[in-house]
């Protein structure tokens, strides 16, 4: 009788609405904890069935053992945080490097191979992500497009401008991706305006700062949404309201954010962004995003030119073979007044789009907020033991972007510390980084917080 109404209580717990699926499910585990009669046999049967299973799955086990409705479905227990099972590959380490490039998950994996066996069978079997895309940003579906990568989406933005050759002035930051730095500083070469505001103090972007290079006559300010360096991230509304007021563009990097921070680009004003999918959107290389605020399209140029930027790619207007009609020029194209019309211009990469759109189907399953919230105590755990320890954290103190970062002469000396007990970050020539995801919980910032011991 006593198990019986424990029963009742979990599986109340497990259909309520009122709290995420993770919380929801520690719910069930303590409920089944708390009661003497039945602590010591569903904590044995726990462990014992957990083994390398996720938290989650384990619990839902021991309520579909209870009898009766209101479980979920397997389908529905990949979403609970945290999602190890999810994310096989990182079994028997600490992953603590998703910035860098995110493991793959299993619904990846799974459509990459249901993509591959349809092309065996000479069938289609592609699947868009771009309209998936543009639900998690809150974009038409319309206004995002293809590109090869974050960087080549930003250059494309720049020359549908007309930069470098239109002059002006370009407005960046010292917390923007590094690999824009390059292009910027050889726009400067030929002639154009490029300033780049400093971090201040604390290790931000002030507003103030932005304010005051942000002149009249600078054309594009290029951000990252979250810095790569330290997590810090913008104030979008505020950037683009300020931008706007001042005649100027914004361009925002988003492969630091998108699908672990909310975004909105209608809400916050921004008028172009990119995203590579390999990090945070669990996709991979030479697969990214390009959003264009649509009404922007009559001011812009087509950027290059490709064959997807026309109407009648597949069946053009030609005078050049046999049986084709006379005319005076040998081809004749119908372009596409569209987002995909300026900058397309090619076909993506269908099979790594198919792992993708799976991704975004999951992370949207699960719901950005509800990744933010999960991460946060870890984040706060992060920042309080580095601190206590001794080290520089770079990172500030209220950042809810999904990395922390320390400043560390030489960082490559923590390796050996951080091998030794499997823990995995990135380590640069003077900083270490640490970007837990949905996999991660807090015993895995506890081993890295003992692993890496103190200055």
């Amino acid at each position: 009788m006593q198990q019986m109404r424990i029963c009742a209580r979990a599986r109340a717990l497990v259909v309520s609405e009122g709290e995420p699926h993770y919380l929801r499910f520690a719910l069930v585990f303590n409920t089944m904890l708390i009661v003497g009669g039945y602590m010591d046999v569903a904590r044995r049967s726990f462990f014992k069935k957990a083994g390398g299973a996720t938290l989650a799955t384990s619990l839902l086990t021991q309520v579909s053992a209870c009898g009766g409705g209101g479980v979920m479905s397997s389908a529905e227990a990949s979403t609970i945080l945290p999602a190890k099972a999810m994310f096989p590959g990182v079994a028997g380490k600490v992953f603590l490097n998703s910035a860098a490039d995110h493991p793959w998950n299993q619904a990846a994996t799974d459509a990459l191979k249901k993509y591959g066996e349809a092309k065996l069978s000479l069938a289609s079997g592609s699947v868009s992500a771009t309209a998936r895309f543009a639900q998690l940003i809150n974009a038409d579906a319309d206004e995002v497009t293809y590109v090869p990568s974050t960087s080549m989406g930003e250059y494309l933005v720049t020359k549908a401008m007309g930069l470098p050759e239109s002059g002006g002035r370009v407005v960046t930051d010292a917390l923007h991706f590094v690999g824009s730095f390059y292009m910027y500083e050889q726009y400067k070469k030929q002639g154009l305006d490029v300033v780049t505001v400093k971090m201040d103090g604390e290790y931000r972007i002030s507003m103030s700062d932005m304010a005051t290079v942000i002149t009249p006559g600078t054309k594009l300010v290029a951000v990252s949404h979250v810095s790569l360096y330290n997590g810090f991230t913008h104030d979008l509304k505020a950037l683009c309201d300020l931008a706007h007021s001042r005649g100027a563009l914004v361009y925002v990097d988003l492969i630091q954010s998108a699908g672990v921070v909310p975004i909105d680009v209608k809400a916050m004003g921004v008028d172009f962004a990119a995203c590579g999918t390999y990090k945070w959107l669990m996709g991979d290389f030479g697969f990214a995003f390009l959003y264009v605020r649509k009404s922007l399209l009559p001011q812009l140029k087509r950027p290059w030119y490709g064959y997807r930027q026309t109407r009648n790619f597949a069946a053009p207007i030609l005078h050049v073979y046999p049986l084709d009609p006379p005319g005076v020029v040998p081809y004749e194209s119908e372009q596409i007044n569209s987002v995909a019309g300026y900058f397309m211009g090619s076909f993506p990469a269908s099979a790594v789009e198919t792992a993708c759109a799976a991704s975004l189907d999951w992370i949207q399953s699960v719901g950005v907020n509800a990744i933010q919230s999960y991460r946060q105590p870890m984040l706060q755990a992060l920042q309080s033991g580095l601190r206590s320890k001794g080290f520089q954290v770079v990172t500030p103190p209220d950042s809810t972007s999904p990395i922390v970062t320390f400043a560390y002469q030489d960082a490559a000396r923590l390796s050996p510390r951080l091998a030794a007990a499997n823990v995995v970050i990135t380590l640069r020539a003077n900083h270490a980084r640490i970007s837990p995801s949905v996999f991660n919980d807090m015993s895995d910032i506890q081993t890295f917080l003992n692993a890496v011991g103190t200055p």
